[in-house]
């Protein structure tokens, strides 16, 4: 927002503003200055009591975002300042921007109230020059008739912001709302037609699959700004404060310790976002050994679309894993080669390169180590990759799920009978720590792959499966493939599956 300030101000003159005019004119255009000169919060017992707002390094980083971006989620440890933060933000707003609406959504009328609350006390410190004049003043609203301006905290019923033309939306605990949903869809009209959103919370483990998780994970290719806050971004807070934290987990809390501060007080975002072990599909605590494995790639190639970990060695045995991006926007192609005897990543693709450019990239890198065996997803699109294949001379080297003298069919088939399979065997083979990922971005997959409703294993909402996918095929690469003969059979599945 620009600053309605006149050029003589600007050079160091106030001209015809008093001081309190320039002041106030210089607040209305930086909420961080206005923050900083007049920003008094309340840190109850025993905490500081009246205390100007401090403004640490994660907050500060918040306050870009909101000053950068129409569209915030934020994922939190608990107690982090940052509820005050957004209180003083929606009463700049409706201070200093004429006409402007600001919905608090909160999980009940209580919290609420209790936000709105921290927006009431932040006015009353304001300097009195600055402290605009109050109309309706209650528990659910403040009024600034001078601004004709207002901020609304209302609990997050299923109804609550439909038919409300809002300037500023705060969706405060956001994950544990449960009209969520519903609530982003009746105010989401309010927001494209330039309104700012912001979704504040901490991590609810019940519900993997929620949308607060899934725009947290989408971001910033669906246009959202994802900060995330860890326990140990409050000053003070140190390894002994979270043991003490943890060895005081009340019974009351029904969960286990660690899943209690995981949830409370996670210290990253792929601990906040793993799902609960009684959802997980892949063992955690397997998953979190094969994370110390994980490295930076040694060479990226073809802008990124090529990593590479390891070079081939002579006589070095190698697999690779395809999954084909189709019918899915927001999807990715991905293929991960494999050492055949030690089952680590030693390369991969992985982006949206058109499917021509993908078959190609995949025979590349099949030669360059030693002539792979090449599976390839040949659902939907991906069988025009395995066509593309083909065509470049690597049929040969590829997994042909039928094949005789006369006839065969390239391609791996993903369906209701070889899912299961293929999934069970990854399974099995991330807890006995048979594989070796490379890729951090690609193991967190891992994390958000969970038991839905109904029991089918598959990626939370917000989250992809395309890395956990193409480990499944190199896997069941692995049990086919055929090295002295250039060929392979595709081996029956089990019949205990």
């Amino acid at each position: 927002m620009s600053s309605p300030i006149s050029s003589t101000a600007a050079a160091g003159g106030l001209g015809a503003y008093t001081a309190a005019e320039y002041a106030s004119a210089a607040f209305a255009g930086s909420f961080l200055l206005w923050l900083g000169e007049c920003g008094y919060v309340l840190d109850p017992p025993p905490g500081l009591g009246r205390t100007r707002c401090q403004l640490w390094p994660h907050l500060s980083t918040i306050v870009q975002a909101l000053v950068a971006h129409r569209l915030v989620v934020v994922l939190k440890a608990r107690q982090v300042g940052v509820s005050w933060l957004l209180a003083a933000y929606a009463l700049w707003t409706a201070a200093y921007r004429p006409g402007a609406v600001v919905l608090m959504l909160s999980r009940g009328q209580d919290e609420a109230a209790t936000l709105l609350a921290k927006a009431r006390y932040v006015w009353s410190q304001l300097p009195d020059a600055d402290r605009p004049a109050l109309g309706a003043n209650n528990a659910g609203r403040l009024e600034f008739p001078r601004m004709s301006s207002r901020i609304a905290a209302l609990p997050a019923t299923q109804a609550a912001g439909r038919s409300e033309a809002a300037t500023l939306v705060i969706q405060d605990e956001a994950d544990w709302h449960e009209y969520l949903a519903e609530n982003y869809a009746a105010i989401k009209p309010t927001i494209d037609a330039g309104g700012q959103l912001i979704q504040v919370s901490t991590v609810n483990k019940a519900t993997m699959g929620s949308l607060f998780k899934g725009l947290f994970r989408g971001a910033p290719g669906n246009g959202y700004e994802a900060v995330f806050v860890p326990w140990y971004a409050r000053p003070g807070r140190d390894q002994a404060w979270y043991d003490r934290m943890r060895a005081n987990v009340p019974r009351e809390a029904g969960m286990t310790p660690d899943l209690y501060m995981e949830q409370e007080y996670p210290g990253s975002a792929a601990e906040a976002l793993a799902p609960s072990q009684a959802l997980a599909f892949f063992q955690r605590e397997a998953l979190s050994a094969l994370l110390a494995d994980c490295a930076a790639p040694v060479e990226q190639q073809q802008g990124g679309l090529i990593s590479l970990w390891r070079p081939p060695v002579v006589a070095g045995r190698y697999v690779i894993g395809a999954d084909i991006a189709w019918g899915e926007k927001s999807a990715y192609s991905c293929a991960v080669v494999m050492d055949y005897n030690t089952g680590a990543q030693v390369a991969e693709l992985y982006g949206r390169p058109p499917l021509d450019e993908a078959a190609s990239a995949l025979v590349a890198l099949a030669r360059r180590y030693n002539n792979a065996y090449l599976g390839i997803e040949c659902n939907g699109e991906g069988a025009k990759v395995v066509a593309k294949c083909d065509e470049l001379g690597y049929g040969h080297r590829m997994y042909a799920r039928i094949q005789t003298p006369k006839h065969s069919e390239l391609g791996w088939l993903t369906d209701g009978r070889t899912r299961p399979v293929m999934l069970a065997d990854l399974e099995e083979a991330v807890r006995l720590r048979q594989v070796v990922p490379r890729c951090q971005a690609g193991l967190e997959e891992f994390y958000s792959f969970i038991r839905q409703d109904g029991g089918r294993p598959s990626h939370a909402q917000g989250s992809y499966d395309d890395h956990v996918m193409a480990w499944a095929i190199a896997w069941q690469m692995r049990q086919v493939a055929q090295f002295a003969t250039g060929g392979a059979r595709p081996t029956p599945l089990r019949a205990s599956w």
